[in-house]
């Protein structure tokens, strides 16, 4: 890197702080390790390379069972602090609720590494009377409609996505649940 020892602490230091990084010393010297946070930015700057240089973007494909959620979608969806958001980063106001998919087990690895990736923030907000906390989301599309896949930071799931579209998914693709679909999701 044709820098000196003493830059080089600086910058891992400044790199650990941030959370980036750890360090281990060890009998060999020092261990460096990517955290998932590392990870994740090095994937944002990968996907802004990308984007410059013209490659086409990756998709993972998600399968899963269309089910009932716990009904709490519609609320969080019409939160007039997310659609805003969902307006700017996605480019449509959503319909307010979602589409719940119970993945396959080879799907729930591709979530793991969705919850990896940075995706498109949606930032938490505050009402006077309660918190909401933040959202990542990755645009996709499912049975040629463009929809999101939306990762709620707090959530009840852990082998469930959540879609959001311009409208009612159930309706406009008629779904009912148990129905086996397929997402790309736009990484």
């Amino acid at each position: 890197m044709e820098i000196s020892q003493p830059t080089a602490a600086r910058k891992l230091a400044a790199l650990q702080k941030r959370g980036l990084i750890t360090r281990e010393l060890g009998p060999r010297g020092q261990r460096v390790r990517l955290t998932s946070a590392g990870l994740a930015a090095l994937h944002s700057v990968h996907r802004e390379l990308d984007a410059i240089l013209g490659e086409k973007p990756r998709v993972l494909e998600l399968a899963g069972q269309v089910v009932s959620g716990v009904g709490e979608g519609s609320y969080y969806v019409g939160q007039e602090g997310y659609r805003q958001q969902f307006r700017r980063e996605l480019g449509f106001d959503p319909y307010p609720g979602t589409l719940d998919l119970k993945l396959d087990k080879a799907s729930l690895e591709l979530r793991a590494t969705l919850l990896e990736l940075p995706g498109r923030q949606i930032g938490g907000f505050s009402t006077p009377e309660r918190t909401f906390g933040p959202v990542k989301c990755f645009p996709a599309v499912l049975r040629g409609t463009k929809v999101a896949v939306i990762l709620p930071s707090r959530s009840h799931y852990s082998d469930v996505i959540e879609l959001i579209a311009p409208r009612n998914l159930r309706r406009s693709l008629k779904l009912s649940d148990g129905d086996v679909v397929k997402v790309e999701v736009m990484i």
